[in-house]
């Protein structure tokens, strides 16, 4: 039986096709799963201080927003009870990538507890804020190595990933899409974030469901009981789901749990 269900934002919650908002169809899944009893659980990318009201704060039917939230990949984990979850990049590994950022070999985002930073004004960071509709405020990743980085956002197409692998091969690196890679701690992951949720609201193993429409959401997708892919997904996305939706904006999520009887 599904107690949890575990939600990706961007592409899966809301899109640049939904106006960044989440559909109408979404938010009454969302609330009815609530009713059910159901945990339902942000899974995603985006570092805390970039989630919108309607996900951080909920919405009428939704008050107070996610049951908790798995955040920068899996990275931080916290409810209304605190944090339960927290791994952070070790020191070398961060100071190697960022040693190459200043150099210019890469542009990226760090993200850090309680910001998010961009290293330099370029047009691949424009794109990844009209992208998620938010701004990357410039500043020195070198300033950023006292404060505990959760992740770094780098800038490289897939052709060029194995160079950003290559330096950072203690971390674990994913990719939502073409743009940018992320690079996340060796310890976490989604699926890592997902477990610790599990764990934190004694649930067991086989009781969860997940959306997502990205490359960073394939093993998560895998490693849920149910793993759900948006049909405005990628490939990699899709091939490790159980169950393809349609798109974000043609009620995809709720059609979803409409087919596997979580609602009506």
């Amino acid at each position: 039986m599904i107690k949890a269900a575990f939600f990706d934002v961007d592409g899966t919650l809301l899109s640049k096709s939904t106006n960044h908002l989440i559909p109408p169809s979404t938010k009454a899944a969302l609330a009815e799963l609530r009713r059910r009893g159901v945990k339902c659980v942000l899974c995603t990318g985006r570092p805390p201080i970039q989630l919108p009201p309607c996900i951080a704060e909920g919405f009428p039917g939704f008050e107070g927003g996610f049951d908790a939230y798995v955040t920068m990949t899996g990275s931080l984990c916290y409810d209304a009870e605190g944090t339960y979850f927290d791994v952070r990049i070790d020191c070398d590994p961060c100071e190697r990538l960022v040693e190459q950022i200043e150099a210019g070999a890469f542009d990226a985002i760090v993200l850090t507890r309680e910001n998010s930073w961009a290293s330099c004004d370029s047009e691949r960071i424009h794109e990844l804020e009209r992208m998620v509709a938010s701004t990357y405020p410039i500043r020195d990743p070198l300033l950023s190595l006292d404060e505990g980085i959760y992740q770094f956002c780098v800038f490289v197409p897939p052709a060029e990933q194995g160079r950003v692998e290559q330096i950072m091969s203690d971390c674990i690196v994913a990719r939502w899409c073409d743009l940018f890679c992320d690079v996340v701690p060796a310890t976490s992951s989604k699926p890592a974030g997902v477990r610790a949720t599990m764990e934190h609201f004694c649930l067991e193993g086989d009781e969860a469901i997940a959306f997502g429409d990205g490359g960073n959401d394939a093993t998560m997708l895998q490693y849920c009981t149910v793993g759900v892919a948006m049909g405005n997904g990628t490939n990699e996305a899709k091939a490790a789901a159980d169950y393809v939706t349609d798109n974000i904006e043609d009620d995809g999520i709720a059609n979803a749990l409409r087919h596997f009887g979580l609602i009506d």
